[in-house]
Protein backbone atom coordinates (compact mmCIF):
# COMPACT_ATOMS: atom_id res chain seq x y z
CA UNK A 1 0.00 0.00 0.00
CA UNK A 2 2.85 2.37 0.86
CA UNK A 3 4.57 1.60 -2.45
CA UNK A 4 1.50 2.19 -4.60
CA UNK A 5 0.49 5.26 -2.59
CA UNK A 6 3.95 6.78 -2.87
CA UNK A 7 4.04 6.34 -6.65
CA UNK A 8 0.50 7.72 -6.92
CA UNK A 9 1.14 10.87 -4.84
CA UNK A 10 4.50 11.46 -6.48
CA UNK A 11 2.94 11.35 -9.92
CA UNK A 12 0.23 13.84 -8.93
CA UNK A 13 2.81 16.18 -7.39
CA UNK A 14 5.02 16.13 -10.50
CA UNK A 15 2.07 16.55 -12.85
CA UNK A 16 2.99 13.59 -15.07
CA UNK A 17 0.98 10.76 -16.60
CA UNK A 18 -0.25 9.04 -13.44
CA UNK A 19 -1.16 5.78 -15.14
CA UNK A 20 2.08 5.42 -17.07
CA UNK A 21 4.43 6.45 -14.26
CA UNK A 22 2.80 3.99 -11.86
CA UNK A 23 3.20 1.14 -14.30
CA UNK A 24 6.78 1.98 -15.33
CA UNK A 25 7.98 2.61 -11.77
CA UNK A 26 6.62 -0.68 -10.51
CA UNK A 27 7.81 -2.67 -13.53
CA UNK A 28 11.34 -1.33 -13.60
CA UNK A 29 11.75 -1.75 -9.86
CA UNK A 30 10.72 -5.41 -10.32
CA UNK A 31 8.13 -5.00 -7.56
CA UNK A 32 5.07 -5.43 -9.76
CA UNK A 33 4.78 -9.08 -8.70
CA UNK A 34 4.54 -8.00 -5.06
CA UNK A 35 1.51 -5.80 -5.71
CA UNK A 36 -1.87 -7.62 -5.50
CA UNK A 37 -3.11 -8.35 -9.01
CA UNK A 38 -6.34 -6.41 -8.51
CA UNK A 39 -4.31 -3.31 -7.56
CA UNK A 40 -1.86 -3.40 -10.45
CA UNK A 41 -2.16 -0.56 -12.98
CA UNK A 42 -3.15 -1.64 -16.46
CA UNK A 43 -0.39 -1.70 -19.05
CA UNK A 44 -0.43 1.70 -20.79
CA UNK A 45 -0.71 1.68 -24.57
CA UNK A 46 2.78 3.21 -24.90
CA UNK A 47 4.29 0.26 -22.99
CA UNK A 48 2.52 -2.49 -24.91
CA UNK A 49 4.57 -4.40 -27.47
CA UNK A 50 3.17 -6.62 -30.20
CA UNK A 51 1.71 -9.91 -29.06
CA UNK A 52 3.30 -13.16 -30.24
CA UNK A 53 0.39 -13.63 -32.66
CA UNK A 54 0.86 -10.13 -34.11
CA UNK A 55 4.62 -10.67 -34.32
CA UNK A 56 4.16 -14.00 -36.11
CA UNK A 57 1.78 -12.38 -38.62
CA UNK A 58 4.26 -9.58 -39.19
CA UNK A 59 7.03 -12.13 -39.79
CA UNK A 60 4.93 -13.97 -42.37
CA UNK A 61 4.07 -10.75 -44.24
CA UNK A 62 7.71 -9.63 -44.25
CA UNK A 63 8.84 -13.06 -45.47
CA UNK A 64 6.48 -12.84 -48.45
CA UNK A 65 7.64 -9.30 -49.23
CA UNK A 66 11.31 -10.26 -49.04
CA UNK A 67 10.86 -13.24 -51.34
CA UNK A 68 9.08 -11.04 -53.87
CA UNK A 69 11.83 -8.41 -53.77
CA UNK A 70 14.62 -11.00 -54.08
CA UNK A 71 12.74 -12.59 -56.97
CA UNK A 72 12.46 -9.21 -58.70
CA UNK A 73 16.21 -8.73 -58.29
CA UNK A 74 16.84 -12.10 -59.92
CA UNK A 75 14.47 -11.25 -62.76
CA UNK A 76 16.16 -7.91 -63.40
CA UNK A 77 19.57 -9.55 -63.31
CA UNK A 78 18.56 -12.07 -65.96
CA UNK A 79 17.34 -9.30 -68.24
CA UNK A 80 20.21 -6.99 -67.35
CA UNK A 81 23.73 -8.42 -67.12
CA UNK A 82 24.12 -6.37 -63.87
CA UNK A 83 -2.47 -28.56 -25.20
CA UNK A 84 -2.42 -31.62 -22.63
CA UNK A 85 -5.43 -33.70 -21.32
CA UNK A 86 -6.44 -33.47 -17.64
CA UNK A 87 -5.30 -36.36 -15.46
CA UNK A 88 -6.90 -38.31 -12.64
CA UNK A 89 -6.84 -36.33 -9.40
CA UNK A 90 -5.64 -39.47 -7.61
CA UNK A 91 -2.47 -39.72 -9.66
CA UNK A 92 0.79 -39.79 -7.75
CA UNK A 93 3.35 -37.02 -7.47
CA UNK A 94 5.67 -39.14 -9.61
CA UNK A 95 3.04 -39.28 -12.35
CA UNK A 96 2.68 -35.50 -12.24
CA UNK A 97 6.44 -35.10 -12.52
CA UNK A 98 6.54 -37.45 -15.51
CA UNK A 99 3.78 -35.52 -17.24
CA UNK A 100 5.63 -32.24 -16.58
CA UNK A 101 8.80 -33.72 -18.05
CA UNK A 102 6.95 -34.95 -21.14
CA UNK A 103 5.41 -31.51 -21.60
CA UNK A 104 8.85 -29.87 -21.31
CA UNK A 105 10.30 -32.42 -23.72
CA UNK A 106 7.64 -31.77 -26.35
CA UNK A 107 7.75 -27.97 -25.97
CA UNK A 108 11.55 -27.88 -26.08
CA UNK A 109 11.78 -30.16 -29.13
CA UNK A 110 9.16 -28.12 -31.00
CA UNK A 111 10.97 -24.88 -30.10
CA UNK A 112 14.29 -26.36 -31.26
CA UNK A 113 12.77 -27.46 -34.57
CA UNK A 114 11.21 -24.06 -35.15
CA UNK A 115 14.51 -22.38 -34.35
CA UNK A 116 16.23 -24.64 -36.88
CA UNK A 117 13.66 -23.66 -39.50
CA UNK A 118 14.29 -19.96 -38.82
CA UNK A 119 18.04 -20.51 -39.22
CA UNK A 120 17.56 -22.41 -42.50
CA UNK A 121 15.13 -19.84 -43.90
CA UNK A 122 17.54 -17.02 -43.11
CA UNK A 123 20.46 -18.84 -44.75
CA UNK A 124 18.37 -19.58 -47.86
CA UNK A 125 17.13 -15.99 -48.18
CA UNK A 126 20.64 -14.60 -47.69
CA UNK A 127 21.98 -16.95 -50.37
CA UNK A 128 19.23 -15.98 -52.82
CA UNK A 129 19.94 -12.29 -52.23
CA UNK A 130 23.68 -12.78 -52.73
CA UNK A 131 23.11 -14.63 -56.01
CA UNK A 132 21.29 -11.56 -57.30
CA UNK A 133 24.03 -9.14 -56.27
CA UNK A 134 25.82 -6.98 -58.83
CA UNK A 135 28.06 -3.93 -58.59
CA UNK A 136 25.05 -1.73 -59.30
CA UNK A 137 22.64 -3.17 -56.74
CA UNK A 138 25.05 -3.90 -53.85
CA UNK A 139 23.36 -1.35 -51.58
CA UNK A 140 19.91 -2.79 -52.28
CA UNK A 141 21.13 -6.33 -51.59
CA UNK A 142 22.64 -5.14 -48.29
CA UNK A 143 19.30 -3.55 -47.39
CA UNK A 144 17.53 -6.83 -48.10
CA UNK A 145 20.03 -8.75 -45.97
CA UNK A 146 19.46 -6.33 -43.08
CA UNK A 147 15.71 -6.94 -43.38
CA UNK A 148 16.30 -10.70 -43.48
CA UNK A 149 18.23 -10.43 -40.23
CA UNK A 150 15.45 -8.46 -38.53
CA UNK A 151 12.87 -10.89 -39.87
CA UNK A 152 14.79 -13.69 -38.16
CA UNK A 153 14.91 -11.71 -34.90
CA UNK A 154 11.13 -11.21 -34.93
CA UNK A 155 10.55 -14.85 -35.85
CA UNK A 156 12.54 -15.96 -32.80
CA UNK A 157 10.62 -13.68 -30.45
CA UNK A 158 7.31 -14.82 -31.95
CA UNK A 159 7.86 -18.41 -30.80
CA UNK A 160 5.97 -19.46 -27.63
CA UNK A 161 8.29 -20.33 -24.74
CA UNK A 162 5.90 -22.08 -22.32
CA UNK A 163 7.57 -25.18 -20.82
CA UNK A 164 10.63 -24.71 -23.05
CA UNK A 165 14.06 -25.38 -21.50
CA UNK A 166 15.30 -22.04 -20.11
CA UNK A 167 18.84 -22.45 -21.44
CA UNK A 168 17.51 -22.99 -24.95
CA UNK A 169 15.40 -19.84 -24.73
CA UNK A 170 18.46 -17.90 -23.53
CA UNK A 171 20.48 -19.27 -26.46
CA UNK A 172 17.79 -18.25 -28.94
CA UNK A 173 17.85 -14.71 -27.53
CA UNK A 174 21.63 -14.58 -28.00
CA UNK A 175 21.14 -15.76 -31.58
CA UNK A 176 18.54 -13.03 -32.08
CA UNK A 177 21.03 -10.44 -30.77
CA UNK A 178 23.60 -11.75 -33.25
CA UNK A 179 21.12 -11.47 -36.11
CA UNK A 180 20.33 -7.91 -35.00
CA UNK A 181 24.06 -7.12 -35.01
CA UNK A 182 24.28 -8.41 -38.57
CA UNK A 183 21.32 -6.27 -39.61
CA UNK A 184 23.00 -3.16 -38.19
CA UNK A 185 26.23 -4.06 -39.98
CA UNK A 186 24.47 -4.38 -43.33
CA UNK A 187 22.75 -1.05 -42.74
CA UNK A 188 26.21 0.46 -42.22
CA UNK A 189 27.25 -1.11 -45.52
CA UNK A 190 24.31 0.58 -47.25
CA UNK A 191 25.49 3.94 -45.94
CA UNK A 192 29.01 3.28 -47.24
CA UNK A 193 28.08 1.91 -50.65
CA UNK A 194 25.32 4.39 -51.36
CA UNK A 195 27.56 7.33 -50.46
CA UNK A 196 25.23 8.73 -47.79
CA UNK A 197 27.64 8.42 -44.85
CA UNK A 198 30.32 10.89 -43.86
CA UNK A 199 33.54 9.72 -45.47
CA UNK A 200 31.72 7.29 -47.77
CA UNK A 201 34.01 5.17 -49.95
CA UNK A 202 36.83 6.06 -47.57
CA UNK A 203 39.27 3.09 -47.51
CA UNK A 204 39.59 3.35 -43.73
CA UNK A 205 35.82 3.23 -43.31
CA UNK A 206 35.63 0.19 -45.57
CA UNK A 207 38.43 -1.48 -43.62
CA UNK A 208 36.64 -0.88 -40.31
CA UNK A 209 33.46 -2.39 -41.75
CA UNK A 210 35.37 -5.46 -42.93
CA UNK A 211 36.89 -5.89 -39.46
CA UNK A 212 33.45 -5.65 -37.87
CA UNK A 213 32.15 -8.20 -40.36
CA UNK A 214 35.01 -10.58 -39.50
CA UNK A 215 34.18 -10.20 -35.82
CA UNK A 216 30.54 -11.00 -36.54
CA UNK A 217 31.57 -14.13 -38.44
CA UNK A 218 33.75 -15.24 -35.51
CA UNK A 219 30.81 -14.76 -33.15
CA UNK A 220 28.71 -16.85 -35.54
CA UNK A 221 31.21 -19.71 -35.34
CA UNK A 222 31.08 -19.58 -31.54
CA UNK A 223 27.28 -19.67 -31.63
CA UNK A 224 27.42 -22.64 -33.97
CA UNK A 225 29.65 -24.48 -31.50
CA UNK A 226 27.22 -23.62 -28.70
CA UNK A 227 24.30 -24.88 -30.78
CA UNK A 228 26.07 -28.20 -31.35
CA UNK A 229 26.85 -28.55 -27.63
CA UNK A 230 23.29 -27.61 -26.65
CA UNK A 231 21.88 -30.18 -29.05
CA UNK A 232 23.83 -32.93 -27.27
CA UNK A 233 22.88 -31.66 -23.82
CA UNK A 234 19.17 -31.50 -24.68
CA UNK A 235 19.23 -34.98 -26.21
CA UNK A 236 20.80 -36.33 -23.03
CA UNK A 237 18.40 -34.42 -20.79
CA UNK A 238 15.19 -35.48 -22.56
CA UNK A 239 16.26 -38.81 -24.06
CA UNK A 240 15.18 -37.96 -27.63
CA UNK A 241 17.07 -36.99 -30.76
CA UNK A 242 17.37 -33.28 -31.53
CA UNK A 243 18.19 -32.61 -35.21
CA UNK A 244 21.30 -30.52 -35.94
CA UNK A 245 21.04 -26.77 -36.50
CA UNK A 246 23.65 -25.54 -38.94
CA UNK A 247 24.47 -22.55 -41.15
CA UNK A 248 23.99 -19.97 -38.43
Amino acid sequence: MALVGGVWLGAIYLGVDLHKVAYVALSESKLMDQVPESWRPEVPESEKGPSQTELAESVQNELVALRQEISSLSDSQSSDPNAAPAGDQSRSAAGTADESKRSAQQATLEYWNRLGKIVRNRAALQQEAEKSATADNAAKVATLKARIGRLSVNAIYAMPTKDVDAELVDFSRELADWYEGGAVLYEDAVQIWSGRSKGANNPQLVKEWQQANSQLENEGRLLQSRADAMRGALAQQFGVEFPPISKL
